[in-house]
């Protein structure tokens, strides 16, 4: 027997990737709730600890030892591996490789710095930026046997900065996804689900990328305009009770 314990946030898009395939698998966990807006806690010295990056979500499985799984996409894989649940992962190797393309397009989608980009207040997200550099910082000091894990933690919430504003860099963001979103399309002709008429963990990360991207304000390619097919998928999956149970929600963080 084993538990789970998930480290998470409501509002990030990674937990809700993780949430998401839990209640499909139907596994029970544990909440840990990690504020990284206020209170920047994902830089603690202890999560740093058990996250060497410093970011959410982290899994962690308690069992006669306990097993610590940290990357959103490596986290719904795992997820998806246990023997207890439902069946999330396809039966045939052809499927199984497509499956992994999907998911991987989907990661790559820097909705990160499209979300930091797209805030409804510039001054809120840079905020929240500026506080995280702040704090990585004075813990590297503090913390000598953590520093290069801070410094790196400092150096992303900079590259965020720049990036952010980069009109060029979103472009060429805007641009790969728009051929991700191609390819998921393209999967889903004469299909339910990007697999065929079984639900997947492709389809899990997918539906989370289309709720950011809605959340975004990227109309024509959720509201059926670009990918009409896409569109009504999207549908499916807001109507599925795992959404409602996993969270999935298109809010911005509000301090």
């Amino acid at each position: 027997m084993y538990s789970l314990t998930l480290h998470h946030h409501p509002l990030s898009v990674c937990s809700m990737k993780v949430r998401l395939a839990l209640e499909e698998k139907g596994l029970d966990w544990s909440s840990n709730v990690i504020d990284i807006v206020g209170e920047q806690e994902q830089l603690e010295p202890w999560y740093v600890k058990l996250n060497s990056n410093g970011v959410i979500p982290t899994l962690e499985l308690h069992s006669s030892e306990t097993e610590v799984v940290t990357n959103s996409a490596s986290i719904i894989r795992f997820i998806a591996s246990l023997s207890e649940g439902n069946a999330l992962l396809p039966a045939n190797n052809r499927d199984f490789k497509l499956m992994n393309k999907l998911i991987d397009l989907a990661d790559d989608v820097d909705l990160q710095i499209l979300s930091y980009a797209r805030h409804p207040s510039m001054e809120k997200s840079e905020k929240i930026l500026d506080a995280r550099i702040d704090k990585s910082l004075s813990l590297a000091k503090q913390h000598p046997e953590l520093r290069s894990n801070y410094l790196a933690c400092a150096d992303r919430s900079e590259k965020s900065k720049k990036f952010r504003v980069n009109t060029n860099h979103i472009k060429d963001i805007e641009q790969s996804a728009f051929k991700s979103l191609s390819f998921t399309e393209k999967q889903l002709n004469g299909n339910t689900f990007l697999l065929g008429d079984t639900y997947s963990l492709a389809d899990v990360i997918w539906t989370v990328v289309l709720s950011r991207l809605d959340l975004l304000g990227y109309t024509d390619w959720i509201n059926g305009n670009s990918f009409p097919l896409l569109t009504s998928y999207y549908q499916r999956a807001q109507n599925r009770k795992s959404f409602t149970l996993a969270q999935v929600q298109n809010e911005w963080w509000d301090k």
